[in-house]
């Protein structure tokens, strides 16, 4: 039942999203869009904001999972922040925009770690050095995004994602092997 009535709730602040900004949705709005009680709300979050950050991880797997590669989760992350510009610029311009900051860096995490360990594949590299090289053009790719989210997405996400791709497939390679432990060819 927990897992419903999360995603019930999330479904009710999806639709709020939809109509206005963050900081004017009520968790008695959502509860009652969500026909249950204020008890409930808060026996599956403490505030609305626990509430989204739920909802952003849950979108962000949903999103993600079935991608087979880091082409297409570009392809898809792009593809989902334009589809669902409404609902990510009525959280960016509000108090809750570290949680969608924090959607963008759990993308891009994803993403970079999927990219590193194609362009690994059978180089030896230390977790530390692996980690680091991820959280770093997490980073990088994170802060594209919420560029481009900024800029009000001028780019198609074709052509950001072509660029990016571009920029980045042989330069993981490049790295990985400079970072790996196994020996180097000449």
């Amino acid at each position: 039942m927990a897992p419903s009535t999360k995603l019930a709730l999330a479904n009710s602040l999806r639709r709020l999203l939809q109509k206005k900004f963050l900081d004017d949705i009520t968790v008695k709005e959502i509860v009652e869009d969500c026909e249950v009680n204020r008890q409930t709300f808060y026996y599956h979050f403490q505030d609305i904001y626990d509430l989204l950050h739920w909802f952003l991880e849950h979108e962000t797997t949903e999103v993600l999972q079935p991608c087979t590669s880091w082409q297409e989760a570009l392809m898809t992350s792009f593809h989902y922040i334009q589809e669902n510009h409404v609902i990510i610029y009525h959280i960016y311009r509000s108090s809750g925009r570290e949680h969608l900051d924090c959607q963008f860096f759990t993308m891009s995490h994803a993403l970079t770690a999927k990219l590193l360990d194609t362009a690994a594949e059978g180089l030896v590299m230390a977790e530390r050095d692996r980690e680091f090289l991820i959280d770093f053009y997490m980073y990088a790719l994170a802060g594209t995004m919420l560029g481009w989210l900024a800029d009000d997405m001028k780019e198609e996400p074709s052509e950001l994602a072509a660029r990016i791709s571009f920029l980045l497939e042989d330069e993981f390679r490049r790295v990985a092997q400079r970072f790996s432990s196994s020996p180097q060819p000449s």
